[in-house]
């Protein structure tokens, strides 16, 4: 039942994400999936016209895909970052209560935002928990949002095992797994390497050329691990390099950071 549960979580997580990838499909991002995604709505209706008529059935589906698929239009509002955010990491942390990952916030007092209140939602916890599963027991991710000249940053950065460099310039790309996926896929949420397919930092490259903010990443590969396929035992105590903490936060990590322009309310997209 547990595991069916997990299963279950991770399917939810998925439409989400999916849906919020091709639903901004007039994007540069998702051009090609949507070429893919019309080539297989056709397939789909021919399949359905031979087994059962070209009648009720094939309109569902294409009335289906268009409901589900089509652009639709998210209201945009005035947020006030540091107290959003905050709010946020408080309502996130018990999920990963059953982990020795400590959380620090500097989230100081900055200008507000004018965006879906749902689109920041979906980043700053998306960055978090991705920084959480990639950072073994022991570490810390921390959390800042501070002003910028003409804008306000968001910087989630991790003690985590970090990025090998040829995958780096694939991360934002989407439905690219920096593990094997047998790693995780036994896992919860927030656990050690439980992380997804990517699809959620794809999901965030669909918002950032929407609401016209910028992202950025640097990683850099835990030196004790070096290649792609050396494993983590997932708990600085149980590390055999480490003698302590300060070895293990010295060894690497990843920093994302999300700038988002105020000049002008150019992030108010309808």
């Amino acid at each position: 039942m547990e595991r069916a549960k997990r299963s279950l979580g991770r399917l939810s997580d998925m439409q989400s994400e999916v849906d919020d990838i091709i639903k901004h499909r007039d994007y540069t991002t998702t051009r090609l999936m949507t070429v893919l995604l019309e080539q297989c709505t056709d397939l789909l209706e021919a399949l359905t016209a031979d087994q059962v008529g070209e009648f009720a059935v094939v309109r569902a589906i294409r009335e289906r895909i268009d409901q589900l698929f089509g652009s639709k239009e998210v209201a945009s509002v005035r947020i006030q970052t540091a107290d959003f955010v905050a709010e946020l990491i408080d309502g996130i942390r018990e999920f990963f209560a059953h982990r020795d990952v400590r959380l620090i916030t500097g989230l100081s007092a900055t200008r507000s935002l004018v965006m879906p209140e749902e689109v920041l939602k979906k980043i700053v916890t998306g960055l978090t928990k991705n920084a959480i599963e990639n950072t073994p027991d022991g570490g810390k991710v921390e959390i800042i949002v501070r002003d910028r000249s003409g804008g306000v940053e968001l910087v989630v950065s991790d003690t985590g095992i970090g990025i090998i460099e040829e995958d780096q310039k694939l991360i934002f790309e989407g439905f690219y797994p920096t593990q094997d996926t047998n790693a995780y896929c036994s896992k919860r949420p927030y656990d050690f390497n439980a992380g997804g397919k990517g699809a959620d930092l794809l999901r965030m490259v669909i918002f950032s050329e929407r609401y016209k903010f910028k992202m950025g990443m640097t990683s850099s590969r835990c030196r004790f691990i070096p290649s792609a396929t050396d494993m983590c035992p997932g708990s600085i105590d149980n590390c055999p390099n480490c003698s302590n903490i300060e070895d293990c936060y010295e060894s690497g990590g990843t920093t994302f950071t999300v700038f988002f322009s105020t000049c002008g309310e150019k992030n108010l997209a309808a």
